[in-house]
This record gives C-alpha cells, structure tokens and sequence, in this order.
C-alpha cells in the first residue's frame, strides 16, 4: 500500500512481480479517455459484443462520455471499454497504444496493456498471445494518478446510480461490485478486478482525517477482506508529521 499525496510505499510484498491485472486496467481506460475527450461527449455505441460484465449498451445508442465512465468505474463495464476504444482516433488499436505510452509517460516500467478491457483468456479459457500485465506497485502509482481527477474520484466512490443515453429512451441500472463501500471507513474506491486466470483483484483507496491510502491486492482469494485489513493496518500502524526544514 503507499500513502496517497507522497507516494511512501508503506508496505510491500512481491510489489513488483508482473501479474494478471483484470479489470484494474479500467483505471488507465478511464484516463485515456478523459485525455481524448471532455465528459459531456458524446459517442456512438459502434458495435455490441457480449464480454461477460457490461452495462447493456445498445448499437447505436449515443451516449455522454461521462455516462460511460460511470458503466466502467461503477460497474466495471467491458461494452462501455470497447466503446472508448472503437470511437478513438486510429481505433482500438491507437486506443491501446495510447494506453501504453501513458504507462510510459507515468514511469509505470513493470506494465502493457493488451487491450482497454483487462479481459486476459479466449472463449476456451486459454491465455491470449498478447495479455496486458502490471505490478502492484505499478498500479498503486496509477491510482494515485487517477485519483487527482476529480471525476474519477467521484465515480469510483458511486455504490449505484443509473444513467441513460442522450434521448433517456435507455437507461442503464450500475452497480458497484466494490463490497467494502460503505462498510470501510472513509472507503471511497477504487477499482476491482476478477478473471479466472488473474484471481481476484482489487485497488483500495480510502481517507481518514485528511490522509489517504491506497492498498493493491492481486491474485488473491479474498480481495475485500485483505484489503479492509491492509487498510485499517495502514492507518493504525503510521503516524504523519510533518518535517521541519532544517535551515
């Protein structure tokens, strides 16, 4: 975990082996989009593609950039990840490679991305030949990034909200599937992560009088009790002073 302004890794175990990240990818989509577009876009739903978790996008719907972080943050949305990638200049491709020189730009050495989704294996359960990977220490850096954006904060704190399409024809029920918000103290975010092959993931942040955390747990068995632990662990075994200039 590393505390959220200093960026003080307070404690780590196997930080920086590279790992399946999941959906944890989400948080870098996000930013990728935000730095294309402003939140009250509009894009086009170019095609659907049932990817497992999703938000039920319609073909042609058209919907606000904001609306779509929402499907992606709130309930990790993989139709609304596709739908940032295919509307990008240069397609999913550029997407993607955009992706990679943000990981690039933030220092972030132990990371690629494969795709704007985190979806890891094929429809028979095998590793893809190009898979996106990170460390955790990687995607604690990435979150701390992340969390500077005030629309991102905002979303990833969101436990439901349901959102609709320009006309409010369609509407779009989203649920958190983060477990521990509202049941952790001062939990707002950030993101969670599951595949077969990559276990459970989850990136935690949370505040407490002013301080912020952010804890990383990736191929675990028990994402949310881990991180509530890690947590409570990071504020009860620290203390903040602030240093003095010696001159």
């Amino acid at each position: 975990g590393i505390e959220r302004d200093s960026a003080v890794l307070m404690y780590g175990k196997n930080d920086d082996v590279q790992l399946l990240p999941a959906s944890t990818v989400k948080v870098m989509t996000a930013l990728v989009a935000l730095d294309q577009w402003h939140p009250d876009e509009v894009l086009t739903v170019l095609a659907v593609n049932n990817q497992e978790q999703d938000m039920e996008l319609v073909k042609g719907e058209q919907i606000t950039v904001k609306n779509l972080l929402y499907g992606l943050l709130v309930s990790s949305a993989n139709d609304a990840a596709m739908v940032f990638a295919q509307n990008y200049p240069g397609g999913v491709k550029a997407f993607v490679a955009a992706m990679n020189q943000k990981a690039k730009d933030l220092s972030l050495g132990g990371t690629h991305f494969a795709n704007s989704t985190g979806l890891d294996s094929d429809e028979k359960g095998k590793l893809l030949a190009d898979y996106s990977y990170t460390t955790a220490l990687d995607l604690s850096r990435l979150a701390a990034v992340a969390l500077k954006n005030e629309v991102i904060g905002q979303m990833v704190a969101t436990q439901k909200i349901t959102v609709a399409d320009v006309s409010g024809k369609i509407t779009h029920d989203l649920y958190n599937i983060n477990a521990l918000l509202g049941k952790v103290e001062g939990l707002k975010g950030l993101k969670t992560g599951w595949t077969q092959l990559a276990g459970e993931c989850l990136v935690g942040y949370a505040e407490r009088d002013g301080k912020g955390i952010i804890s990383v747990v990736l191929g675990s068995q028990d994402r949310f009790g881990e991180t509530a632990k890690l947590i409570d662990w990071a504020f009860s075994a620290h203390r903040w002073e602030v240093m003095a200039p010696s001159i």
